[in-house]
């Protein structure tokens, strides 16, 4: 009989059930029917969204440390089971000379989202990717670097002509693909408050507080 309720009361029950729920079960629930298969997915992707009122954190070793731009909420594609995240290019560009005055070519890539409302002590969670090589770009002005199947990070060559002619090279983070339900992982035990002193591996938690102006981690 579900079937035969509106749209509305469809998405209504969902976003309702949405709010109580851990993803991972939440989920589950593109089998009860196929309207479901379909209010299902489109209600997680708005609620991803509305959990995210952090943003989501990238912190590189000794590289720019970006936070997703709440203009560019992420996508959903259901085909590869992955959200993608666009970054503008504000305060996001390094020289290439940066890169090679540092002499880093090789860093250990850990995205981290951050819970500081309702919280006196912000608390970030994160997924650990493993190295992330220095980008070798060829003749595209893209390079992706994919950790796997479903998680990659891509950056972006960006060359500007002063008016003396000479051309400068920058490299920004262009974008950030990750497997749907590590999200939903990160997020779930953030908002639930679940502190799981054994999480599953490629996970670690990170605390940090301000004591007069020095942040310690």
């Amino acid at each position: 009989m579900i079937q035969y309720l509106p749209n509305e009361l469809h998405i209504q029950i969902l976003i309702y059930v949405a709010n109580e729920t851990k993803f991972e079960k939440f989920c589950t629930l593109r089998t009860v029917c196929k309207k479901w298969n379909s209010f299902v997915l489109l209600v997680t992707h708005e609620a991803v969204i509305s959990r995210l009122n952090s943003g989501l954190k990238l912190e590189l070793t000794d590289w720019n440390e970006t936070k997703w731009s709440k203009k560019l909420p992420p996508t959903y594609c259901d085909s590869t089971k992955t959200f993608t995240f666009l970054f503008d290019h504000i305060d996001n560009t390094k020289s290439c000379n940066d890169y090679k005055k540092s002499g880093i070519n090789k860093i250990n890539f850990t995205v981290f989202v951050e819970r500081s409302k309702g919280r006196p002590i912000p608390i970030k969670l994160g997924a650990k990717f493993g190295e992330l090589a220095f980008p070798k770009f060829i003749n595209d002005n893209i390079y992706k670097y994919e950790f796997d199947h479903q998680n990659n990070v891509c950056f972006k060559r960006e060359t500007k002509v002063d008016e003396k002619g000479e051309s400068t090279s920058s490299i920004r983070l262009y974008s950030f693909t990750i497997a749907a339900w590590k999200l939903y992982y990160i997020l779930d035990c953030l908002t639930f408050n679940c502190k799981r002193p054994n999480l599953k591996e490629g996970f670690q938690y990170q605390y940090h507080r301000y004591i007069g102006c020095i942040q310690m981690f």
